[in-house]
């Protein structure tokens, strides 16, 4: 199946796992590395362990933030956030 280029399909945990990287990472500062490459590497890993909640329309995504703003899933996202940081300052790619 091929979808029309009008058609867009996103994953709304990107910017949600991004945001909460930010506001608990990044800002404060803590990260023993705080390069592009290992903030983007700390995002992808974090990624790879939610759970995917892709859409199509502004509406879908309007609905999947809603729900990530109960503290218990933003607290699972901060799980995987610190997993993936803890793996990614041991490893560093560069």
């Amino acid at each position: 199946m091929f979808f029309s280029r009008d058609l867009s399909i996103f994953n709304v945990m990107e910017p949600i796992v991004s945001n909460i990287f930010e506001d608990n990472y990044v800002k404060t500062g803590i990260l023993k590395c705080d390069c592009q490459k290992c903030q983007l590497d700390i995002i992808l890993l974090a990624l790879n362990h939610v759970p995917p909640h892709y859409t199509s329309s502004q509406a879908g995504e309007a609905y999947i933030k809603a729900l990530y703003m109960e503290p218990q899933l933003q607290s699972d996202v901060l799980r995987e956030l610190t997993k993936a940081a803890q793996i990614i300052e041991e490893n560093p790619n560069h």
